[in-house]
């Protein structure tokens, strides 16, 4: 069966695919921010996974994870899995800062989204996919 992405998540970035989940870029500057999303149809919980996939995505939210914070060095990183509005999982990893729009409050409390200008979006996109085929390189569980 082919996998069939949510609508919701077309207009994204995508940057790579991992053994379980591709990796989509929000553009929203503000935030160095990605999407896991496992390419598993009918999947809205983490808990719809095997515990094969469950164990799968904890390895690759860790390896996303890892990136953003040796990427851009924020004060914190927030993961979350909502699927209010968008009912097929998918892993929010962003990076924070205390001098963010938003901070301390989420993400979604503030309104203003800027996006990346497209010279940003396409220097942040490398960048990100560069470190997560690095990542596949050395990592055994991303091969």
């Amino acid at each position: 069966m082919t996998f069939t992405l949510h609508p919701n998540f077309s207009h994204k970035k995508h940057l790579i695919d991992l053994p379980l989940c591709s990796v989509f870029l929000e553009d929203v500057r503000h935030y160095p921010w990605i999407l896991l999303i496992p390419r598993r149809n009918d999947v809205k919980k983490m808990i719809d996974l095997s515990l094969d996939d469950q164990l799968l995505l904890l390895q690759e939210m860790t390896v996303g994870q890892t990136i953003l914070w040796d990427l851009f060095s924020p004060t914190q990183i927030n993961v979350a899995a909502i699927g209010n509005k968008t009912p097929q999982l998918h892993i929010h990893i962003i990076a924070r800062y205390e001098n963010d729009p938003a901070w301390p409050n989420t993400v979604w409390d503030h309104q203003e989204k800027t996006p990346y200008t497209q010279e940003e979006l396409q220097k942040i996109s490398i960048k990100l996919t560069e470190a997560f085929q690095t990542a596949s390189e050395k990592a055994e569980v991303l091969k």
